[in-house]
């Protein structure tokens, strides 16, 4: 109890402490009345209606795709299935580079889809509905054949099942996986700057703009606090959710022709999405040939002479690698000493605006001189350990408690039984969430962005930005191949890992 208390406190600390003396030195409590005027509540409406809207355009797409997999194992499941690894691990990065290649195309460009709200709830659409698939796939799996055996005895049909069983007994999943989505799309930054425009601007994007922009840091402050109150009211909803204790063998049901036809529909359009940007990265459009010329142009000592990709691709991986490390102690560390009030503490973090949490530490260098390399590894680790946190939360607090009592019993220390018992259980588990760690960090945009660190610490992500916004498609089309590739290797390599788990 007193190591969570202090690991806790210490989590809290490392987001407080930075937020706090900001505060002191900025923040005006009348400019949270500035949150009611009518231009800040216009703002805060339209995040919520995009949110809302790509939420629910990412459900019904989700549906049939996940009632498929529910019920199939075969190779076409498995691929629908993988495509959790977009909302986690595709860079946002690499999600704008395909959509500006596609939306530019020459048969979509008369329709005008880029810089409109069409644009923003398509890619968001795209990015987000793998985790309904999860989640809703999840549920489904978990109602005993007998309840959907009993309805079916009493006359119901597949329609009036899945509205009147199905989707009540998988409510508690459905509304986890409504709060990733809602919250992901709330504080979409990139998606949202890059295909929307600044005339779309969400909370996320008005916090950075008035940030960097004006200076207004009060304000800024005072939008930050708007945001965190909104998401950590609707997490505090969703955690008295409780799941329901289901047992019993699950239902096993063929699908129908159609359910399987939409369902590869789904799958080739997203894999078509996240592939775009690896054909044009070898493919130049603007002469209609193959050509390895952009791929190869990255390493040339001219085009790094302006945007650093080679430095930002050893940098990225260097601060990935060192920040995945950290945060997978400490996640495992906590949930050790894991109580309730735990969950609270680290999902409510989830409401804090990255790009307002990115000037806090730079506050932190100027008011201490801290390496910017420092507190961009502090920033990653707070906005990393939620998701360690969900990745690993039932390995490790389901760990059979019997194991380690015998071990105690024959006198072990708790080092000893990490060593030899919990460590060769787990390794494979440990590994598998540090390589997706790792991948989302590599890809990583808000913070790094909003600190600006492209002239001291250039990372990856930043540079594919650069490329990108001065329209070197090809360039910018071949660098998110390069990271998608590795991003991807990260993945599989994790999930293999993860599959081979011993229990």
């Amino acid at each position: 109890m007193k190591k969570n208390f202090i690991l806790n406190t210490l989590y809290l600390l490392l987001w407080l402490l930075p937020i706090g003396f900001f505060a002191r030195d900025f923040f005006n409590p009348e400019d949270l009345l500035e949150v009611l005027s009518a231009d800040t509540l216009k703002i805060v409406v339209f995040t919520t209606k995009q949110a809302l809207i790509s939420a629910l355009f990412s459900f019904i797409v989700a549906i049939v795709p996940a009632y498929y997999i529910t019920y199939n194992k075969n190779k076409m499941a498995r691929f629908i299935e993988g495509l959790i690894f977009i909302p986690f691990f595709f860079p946002v990065i690499s999600t704008i580079v395909s959509f500006s290649i596609i939306f530019n195309l020459e048969f979509l460009r008369n329709f005008q889809v880029l810089y409109t709200l069409k644009a923003i709830i398509i890619a968001n659409t795209f990015y987000n509905s793998p985790i309904f698939l999860k989640y809703i796939a999840e549920g489904m799996r978990a109602i005993p054949g007998e309840i959907l055996e009993a309805a079916r005895v009493d006359g119901a049909g597949e329609r009036k099942i899945f509205l009147s069983v199905k989707l009540p007994l998988i409510m508690p999943q459905l509304f986890r996986g409504f709060f990733l989505v809602f919250v992901y799309c709330f504080t979409s930054f990139a998606i949202i700057l890059s295909l929307g425009g600044i005339n779309f601007s969400t909370l996320e994007v008005v916090i950075a703009t008035t940030l960097m922009g004006s200076f207004d840091f009060s304000r800024a402050f005072a939008l930050g606090i708007t945001q965190f109150i909104l998401l950590t009211l609707l997490n505090s909803a969703g955690q008295r959710i409780e799941a329901y204790e289901l047992h019993g063998k699950q239902s096993i049901r063929k699908t129908s022709f159609l359910v399987g036809i939409i369902s590869l529909i789904y799958m080739a359009v997203q894999y078509l999405i996240v592939g775009t940007g690896l054909i044009f990265a070898f493919f130049d459009f603007y002469r209609g040939r193959f050509s390895l010329t952009s791929f190869i142009g990255l390493f040339s000592r001219d085009l790094n002479a302006s945007y650093p990709v080679i430095k930002g691709l050893i940098n990225s991986l260097a601060i990935s690698g060192c920040v995945s490390v950290l945060t997978l102690i400490f996640t495992y560390l906590i949930l050790r000493n894991y109580t309730k009030i735990t969950n609270y503490i680290i999902f409510s973090t989830f409401g804090m605006s990255s790009a307002f949490l990115a000037i806090t530490l730079i506050y932190m260098n100027i008011l201490w001189y801290i390496p910017l390399g420092v507190l961009l590894i502090a920033g990653y680790f707070l906005t990393s350990v939620p998701i360690a946190y969900s990745f690993l939360f039932q390995y490790v607090t389901k760990f059979p408690e019997d194991i380690r009592e015998a071990a105690r019993v024959d006198g072990a220390s708790s080092l000893k039984i990490f060593t030899h018992i919990e460590l060769p259980i787990l390794k494979n588990i440990l590994i598998s969430v540090f390589l997706q760690i790792f991948a989302i960090i590599f890809g990583e945009f808000t913070i790094t962005y909003t600190m600006q660190t492209g002239s001291v610490l250039p990372l990856a992500s930043l540079t594919n930005y650069s490329l990108a916004s001065n329209k070197m498609f090809l360039e910018s089309a071949a660098m998110s191949s390069l990271n998608l590739i590795i991003i991807i290797g990260l993945f599989v390599g994790g999930q293999y890992l993860k599959e081979r788990e011993v229990y």
